[in-house]
């Protein structure tokens, strides 16, 4: 399989790697205590192969974990075709003196799960996992939602995800490199959205957020260390833009999240920018 759907969870943060160490450990022990009986069983080296987690897999993740400034662990339940579950950590050296962008990047942590994972758990428990996964994290913001997984270099499968994102505006594309270009900007909306500061501090806090977010099926909640988790609706919704309306909610927190919204055509290169940017635009347009 090479393109599948799925639950994307990922947290950005303005920390560099070696002050959450040991909270990014603490996360892949909670994902993997989550998903058992299944395993992330294989292990991504820095040539991009993947190799099963054994002695030696688990000296390189030891490795990974403490290093002193930068880190790069991939782990996969399988590697034929695309995983049901995924674990992606990309550690970076904020402090770094010889890099002019080394303070924009942030450091990201992703997991995926299977939509089966979705239809056997339900909604609440995948709504309780992401929160379970943030509560450790010190995350400048984080989403969690519907999203395409696929081998994107491989021919024909970045057009059958452009087809298909088109009518269901709720599926995300994932995109790993963005914790590099993010700053203080978020990665679009999502089913669950957490923000945490500066970002929810300049929207003037929890009960201005609630005040602004109109729609019956939103929620605000408040979350230690002046954080937040705006969910819409109690599940995630594909959306298809051939009914109506189209994802009312996701429309109204994108018009007050706008002023922070990530633009990927703003900050590098894209093979059609205008296009990725009406993708991006979504719920604005």
């Amino acid at each position: 399989m090479l393109l599948r759907d799925g639950v994307s969870i990922a947290f950005y943060l303005r920390h560099s790697h070696q002050d959450v160490t040991q909270r990014i450990e603490h996360t892949l022990h909670v994902f993997q205590q989550a998903i058992a009986p299944a395993s992330l069983a294989w292990y991504c080296d820095y040539e991009g192969d993947f190799h099963e987690l054994d002695s030696t897999g688990r000296e390189f993740l030891e490795q990974e974990f403490h290093a002193p400034h930068f880190a790069y662990v991939r782990l996969a339940d399988h590697i034929n075709g695309v995983g049901d579950y995924q674990f992606f950590y990309d550690g970076q050296w904020r402090e770094q003196p010889d890099s002019r962008d080394a303070a924009r990047r942030l450091s990201a942590v992703s997991l995926w799960l299977p939509t089966e994972f979705l239809e056997a758990q339900g909604s609440h428990v995948v709504h309780e996992l992401a929160l379970k996964l943030s509560a450790d994290l010190p995350f400048a913001s984080g989403h969690a939602g519907l999203a395409f997984n696929g081998q994107l270099s491989l021919l024909g499968v970045g057009d059958l995800i452009h087809r298909e994102r088109l009518r269901h505006p709720g599926m995300d594309v994932p995109d790993e490199s963005a914790s590099h270009y993010l700053d203080q900007c978020i990665p679009g909306v999502h089913w669950m959205n957490f923000l945490g500061p500066p970002v929810l501090t300049e929207l003037g806090g929890v009960e201005a957020l609630r005040g602004r977010l109109k729609n019956p099926g939103t929620t605000v909640q408040s979350l230690s260390g002046g954080r937040a988790v705006i969910t819409l609706g109690c599940e995630p919704d594909a959306g298809d833009v051939t009914q109506s309306p189209v994802l009312p909610a996701y429309r109204e927190l994108a018009r007050v999240l706008e002023p922070w919204l990530y633009f990927q055509g703003d900050s590098r290169p894209w093979r059609d920018t205008e296009e990725q940017r009406r993708w991006e635009r979504r719920f604005l347009d």
